[in-house]
């Protein structure tokens, strides 16, 4: 039973991810146009790929084995931008400045997979969903009021929709927290992701024949840490589940997954940022 009423909660689910994908639409088109030689952006394009691909496989290869729903198999593929970004201001500058322009354009290519294949799984229930209407009108609107959008994106919009996503009631049982769907979610997300990422990433260098100096260019090192950093995920995540999921039992279930992943996901951040130092150091 939810806390808040059906019909608001319905609203919270959809609309606000009007605002939100106008501003993410804005924000792609901005970054397209700072990159002048489209070819760098295959590394991070296909590193976001491989981020995307991998989670969902490994999740779908667990399926095989147990009652999870495989509906669930596009919750653990997105990358949260914001997360990225909150979680790269841990690292020393120099870090950040090597790992930010890869991370931005593999959240940005990542965001752009997620909204195509959510509005694929949001038409087969009916209709063209709130989150690809906003991303169109965003790329068509261009950078105007780009400011202003972002602010009641992440400060309205992404709030209200987070607070609808949780207002459910919970099952914090030794049974629910080990079922299945919830600890597929947080292996197929914390495992998948740094291995997309890696093997996505040097399969773009090949196919660019990437020189090592250039910036795009990590090393293996600097792609698990950036792997690790992407484990975040959580806006897009709920939307999936919300969407795909049919009771609310799975839904309750998948939420948690998704909260959970996210302790997890920090500690691999700290081992990131030791790891990277320490090689760094060596």
């Amino acid at each position: 039973m939810n806390w808040m009423d059906p019909v608001w909660r319905d609203w919270l689910l959809t609309w606000p991810l009007l605002l939100f994908f106008f501003a993410i639409g804005q924000e792609l088109r901005t970054e397209f146009a700072r990159h002048a030689d489209r070819r760098h952006l295959i590394a991070p394009v296909m590193a976001a790929l491989g981020g995307m691909l991998v989670p969902a496989l490994i999740y779908l290869g667990l399926c095989l084995f147990t009652d999870a729903p495989k509906a669930a198999w596009g919750i653990p593929m997105a990358t949260d931008l914001p997360f990225v970004l909150i979680a790269l201001t841990l690292f020393p500058s120099h870090v950040q400045k090597k790992l930010r322009i890869f991370l931005l354009s593999l959240a940005i290519a990542d965001d752009i997979g997620s909204i195509l294949i959510l509005g694929v799984v949001t038409s087969s229930h009916g209709g063209i969903h709130p989150t690809i209407i906003g991303t169109v009108l965003g790329l068509l609107w261009g950078a105007r009021g780009y400011s202003l959008s972002k602010k009641v994106a992440y400060f309205i919009a992404l709030p209200l929709f987070l607070i609808a996503s949780v207002s459910t009631t919970y099952d914090f049982t030794w049974k629910a927290i080990s079922s299945p769907l919830v600890w597929q979610l947080i292996v197929a997300r914390f495992f998948g992701k740094p291995i997309g990422i890696l093997l996505g990433a040097l399969i773009g260098y090949f196919l660019l024949r990437m020189a090592h100096e250039h910036a795009m260019r990590l090393k293996v090192r600097e792609l698990v840490v950036a792997g690790l950093i992407a484990t975040f995920g959580l806006d897009v995540a709920l939307i999936f589940a919300n969407v795909a999921l049919t009771t609310q039992n799975q839904k309750s279930l998948a939420i948690m997954g998704i909260f959970f992943t996210i302790p997890v996901s920090i500690a691999g951040v700290i081992f990131a940022r030791y790891f990277l130092t320490r090689a760094t150091a060596a």
